[in-house]
């Protein structure tokens, strides 16, 4: 009786504070004329309007959904050694106990050799980078079964892309380039399709490079690009600002981490940003400014071989970081200090992976990691400790296909 009058009282202030959160953003319009949080219709239509999708409209705000999804499937993507190896593994998990397995079909010939992957918010389309024929493929994904199925022809670019970013208001895409100083933009129109947009985004590359790895913040405000070098040469992060009107990216900054900043990661809260290099072997945290997007830079931190993957957990606790060098296999792990961002290696940290772990993906309630390793052509599955620390889960490695790259949680 207790509990249940206590989870009644919590309920009630949930309630309360959706509404004072609504409050001060609620404008009357044509077409929500009785737009007042003291009628007895206002919050059961706000309610409603939630519960019917994670994003919504209402009073005049554009209304997220705060509950946290529930994880279905990961989607693995394949490079292959040619066209005939190349495919995506789609596999279901068990949200209890982060246990997975192959969904019917799996894997998905994919002949133009995927590199990346990315899926709407709505876990309905995949946006696939790939290398064989330059190009990003558009796939459905069928939330029931896992099953993937062509949606539109592959979008051809101008040079070969590396990675991909998402807005979080699903209008635009974009590819970072393997070989060039630019990031492709893309329009998304309603039925998922993509059309490119010019001119390309040129980066700010000090020297030779490319770019790696991209990360936006959760409003979609601003767009932050890990920057590639040769060796010897130094790289960095780029922040651009993105033009929701038009998927202009306008160069916010360039800041100089160390040698092949190929990775990058930005915390759930927007607060920090990490910059991990790849030749240099270390990870820069930074400071973001949450209305300019501008960087503060804080002391950098060592990580292992090949550092080729950065990402926060979803509860901002901790960074990981894919250590990718061949013949060994290691994640480093750091807790966040709240206060800058700075790093402090988890006690046990770097923990064994598969061979060349190159991809990270976290449950949305931060209780499991897995890692795609390319050299074992495997996947990893962890239990994340309440210290940061992972412990392998029973079941794993599990089998995934030729050169595995990305790893991707779609949750609903």
């Amino acid at each position: 009786m207790i509990r249940d009058q206590s989870i009644h009282n919590l309920r009630k202030i949930l309630s309360i504070g959706l509404m004072m959160a609504f409050f001060f953003q609620c404008q009357r319009s044509e077409f929500n004329s009785a737009c007042d949080p003291d009628s007895s219709a206002y919050l059961q239509t706000l309610v409603v309007l939630v519960g019917a999708s994670e994003y919504t409209d209402f009073c005049g705000a554009h209304v997220r959904n705060p509950r946290i999804k529930i994880p279905r499937f990961i989607l693995v993507t394949n490079v292959g050694l040619s066209t005939a190896t190349s495919s995506i593994n789609v596999f279901q998990i068990d949200p209890n106990t982060g246990a997975i397995s192959q969904v019917t079909g799996s894997p998905f010939q994919l002949t133009n050799r995927p590199r990346y992957s990315v899926t709407n918010a709505t876990g309905t389309i995949v946006y696939v980078a790939n290398i064989g024929n330059t190009s990003v493929s558009i796939l459905n994904l069928n939330p029931e079964n896992g099953t993937l199925s062509l949606n539109h022809p592959d979008l051809v670019l101008s040079s070969t892309p590396y990675s991909l970013a998402l807005d979080p208001n699903g209008k635009y895409l974009f590819a970072s380039s393997e070989g060039q100083k630019e990031i492709h933009r893309m329009a998304i129109d309603s039925s998922g399709n993509l059309s490119s947009l010019t001119p390309v985004a040129v980066t700010a590359n000090p020297i030779s490079g490319a770019v790696g790895r991209m990360v936006f913040d959760s409003k979609g405000r601003h767009l932050y690009a890990g920057l590639t070098s040769a060796p010897g040469d130094m790289a960095g992060v780029q922040a651009f600002h993105l033009d929701a009107a038009n998927g202009n990216l306008t160069s916010v900054n360039f800041y100089q981490t160390n040698v092949n900043n190929l990775s990058i990661a930005i915390s759930a809260n927007d607060q920090f940003v990490y910059g991990a290099n790849y030749f240099s072997q270390d990870v820069f945290p930074f400071l973001r400014d949450k209305n300019s997007g501008a960087l503060t830079i804080q002391t950098s931190i060592s990580a292992g071989v090949a550092p080729g993957y950065a990402i926060v957990d979803p509860l901002n606790r901790f960074v990981y970081v894919a250590n990718s060098g061949t013949g060994q296999g290691t994640i480093s792990a750091y807790s966040i200090q709240l206060t800058n961002g700075a790093l402090t290696p988890v006690s046990g940290s770097p923990f064994v992976s598969g061979f060349s772990p190159i991809g990270l993906s976290i449950d949305p309630k931060g209780k499991f990691l897995y890692s795609s390793n390319t050299e074992g052509g495997s996947v990893s599955g962890f239990t994340i400790g309440d210290d940061g620390s992972l412990w392998p889960m029973a079941g794993f490695p599990v089998t995934a296909g030729t050169n595995p790259f990305s790893i991707e949680i779609v949750s609903y």
